[in-house]
């Protein structure tokens, strides 16, 4: 069953630009690397200037777990980790 993961991420003052930055390469090789991701949208909060979301789109949970354990990902983390004042994960089975 196709999995979905929203994420709800609160920056610290002044790093949204430089976080979408970084965000929108990751996306990107994400979308290029990996079949099992059908989606993966960076999101901007109208009234919450602090605040990015993803919406991301998995084939299946092995096809999330790939994704977790790839160099990029943990590239990713390492770059946006500073940057990062809290997260908050929703992962949910897609039913239609």
């Amino acid at each position: 069953m196709a999995l979905s993961l929203f994420v709800t991420i609160t920056l610290k003052p002044g790093t949204r630009d430089k976080f979408v930055e970084v965000a929108t390469g990751h996306r990107g090789r994400v979308l290029d690397r990996e079949p099992g991701c059908h989606r993966f949208d960076i999101l901007l909060p109208d009234d919450a200037e602090n605040q990015v979301c993803l919406y991301e789109v998995y084939e299946d949970q092995a096809a999330f777990d790939l994704h977790g354990g790839t160099d990029y990902m943990a590239a990713y983390r390492e770059q946006t980790g500073d940057m990062v004042a809290g997260r908050d994960r929703v992962m949910s089975t897609i039913v239609a």
